[in-house]
C-alpha cells in the first residue's frame, strides 16, 4: 500500500506526521486507462498512502502538487475524458478519473468525479472515502468526516474509513474525545482482520493513541 495519494493528515505535524498524515488511507491504484475500457480498481479509501512504519516520513510540501505535472498521469487523465465523453455515467471510469485527479493532488476535480460516480452507485465505501479525504484535503474535514461514516454505515469492517475518521477529528477538529471513540470502533475491526491474516496490511494504531492520549490529559 503506498500513500501519498490521499494524504489525509497532511496537516499533522511533528514526528507524527509519518505515521498517520497520509493515511487517509487507499488500498490499489488504478491501472492506466485504454482506449478500449480502463480497468475497474477503485481505490479504498484514502489515496495514495504510504504503509506505516516507525519511521516518520515527512510530505511533500503543499501535499501531492509534485504529481500534478506527472506525464503518466495526464495521459491517464485525457485518455479517461476521453472515455467519457463517449460514456458519461461509466462509473468505473468516473472513479479512474477521480483516483488520478487525486493522485495530482487535484482535490477540487477529484471530488467532482466521485460525486459523479456517487451519484450513479453509492455503494462503495472506498470512493466514499477518498471522496471524503478529498473534503478534507479542500478545508472541509466535518463534511469529510460525513462520507467516511456513510462508508462505514454500508461496510462496517472497512477500517479505512474509522482510521481516516479518527485522524481528521483529532487532527483538523481538535476532538480527542471524538477520536478515542472512533478508535474503540476501529480496534475490533483491525484485531479481527489481523486474524485473517490481513495484519501487513493494517495500521499500527500506537502514535495515534499516544496523541490521543496527551491532548485528553
Amino acid at each position: 500500500m503506498n500513500m501519498w495519494k490521499n494524504p489525509i493528515v497532511t496537516a499533522v505535524a511533528g514526528v507524527l506526521l509519518g505515521f498517520f498524515v497520509g493515511w487517509v488511507v487507499g488500498q490499489g491504484r488504478p491501472a492506466p486507462p485504454t482506449p478500449t475500457g480502463a480497468a475497474a480498481d477503485p481505490h479504498a479509501g484514502v489515496p495514495g498512502a504510504p504503509a506505516l512504519s516507525n519511521a516518520p516520513q515527512m510530505p511533500p510540501e503543499g501535499g501531492r502538487t509534485a504529481a500534478t505535472g506527472n506525464p503518466l498521469l495526464m495521459e491517464q487523465a485525457r485518455n479517461l475524458d476521453q472515455l467519457l465523453a463517449e460514456d458519461p455515467k461509466n462509473f468505473q471510469h468516473l472513479v479512474q478519473a477521480g483516483n488520478v485527479q487525486y493522485d495530482m493532488g487535484n482535490f477540487v476535480k477529484a471530488a467532482v468525479y466521485y460525486e459523479k460516480a456517487l451519484a450513479i452507485r453509492a455503494d462503495s465505501p472506498d470512493v466514499l472515502t477518498d471522496l471524503g479525504v478529498c473534503y478534507r484535503e479542500t478545508n472541509q474535514p466535518a463534511k469529510a468526516i460525513e462520507y467516511f461514516d456513510r462508508a462505514a454505515d454500508l461496510r462496517p469492517e472497512h477500517w479505512q474509513s474509522r482510521y481516516n475518521a479518527a485522524v481528521v477529528r483529532l487532527f483538523d477538529l481538535n476532538d480527542a474525545e471524538g477520536a478515542q471513540m472512533e478508535l474503540e470502533k476501529l480496534k475490533p475491526i483491525l484485531a479481527s482482520l489481523s486474524g485473517s491474516g490481513a495484519a501487513g496490511d493494517l495500521p499500527d494504531l500506537a502514535g495515534l493513541e499516544q496523541e490521543i492520549a496527551k491532548r485528553r490529559k
